[in-house]
């Protein structure tokens, strides 16, 4: 694809994503298992995020893929993490992006439906045009600090990152046409080890 046809493709991709923020419903997103690369954009589109303490929230595509083309990392954990997040492509434990801001709130896996059916409970109380009112001046300070245009720009910038020609992406297209999608992501993957950021060796238990 031309760089225009991918920014175009992608930005039809993100009006789904992106209307989860506009939505005046709260969304609450609950993480269990892998979440990563895509994953990520639907999750951090959510008004809050609540993840089991194993989850495994990253984005590795950042390897070789390409970068977020829903770009709310920013906005999560700061610019120092973003990019320690999204240069590595490694990823977080759900305790873990607790702790850094990622996700709101981690729980053992067993308390995760009740965590969020507690949290919606509460939230059922509040009236719908108090929730709406109070969502929307939220949306709008993030709007305020760039949130929306970020969100175009990441677009184009995940379309240039298509268009490297770097050993790294080269080497996955090649395995992608001789060995397909698992075996070209294993090789991807490999020389990361098991790619998770472990914030205890990091001095922050």
């Amino acid at each position: 694809k031309s760089f225009d046809d991918d920014c175009w493709s992608m930005e039809r991709q993100n009006e789904t994503v992106n209307l989860m923020a506009a939505i005046h419903k709260p969304i609450i997103c609950k993480v269990q298992g892998n979440c990563l690369a895509g994953g990520t954009d639907l999750a951090l589109a959510c008004d809050m995020v609540i993840a089991a303490d194993t989850a495994r929230i990253g984005f590795p595509a950042t390897r070789a893929n390409g970068s977020p083309p829903a770009h709310m990392w920013f906005y999560h954990v700061g610019p120092q993490w973003a990019k320690r997040l999204l240069l590595t492509g490694d990823s977080l434990a759900g305790r873990d992006a607790a702790r850094l801001g990622l996700v709101m709130e981690a729980v053992p896996a067993e308390q995760l439906e009740a965590e969020v059916d507690e949290l919606a409970r509460r939230l059922s109380f509040v009236d719908a045009d108090l929730l709406s009112a109070n969502k929307r001046i939220v949306n709008l300070a993030l709007e305020l600090s760039g949130a929306s245009t970020l969100q175009r720009l990441a677009v184009e910038n995940d379309a240039r990152a298509h268009l490297s020609q770097g050993p790294r992406r080269a080497q996955f297209k090649a395995d992608m046409e001789a060995v397909g999608l698992k075996e070209a992501l294993k090789s991807r993957d490999a020389p990361f080890g098991d790619g998770m950021i472990k914030l205890h060796a990091l001095g922050r238990d």
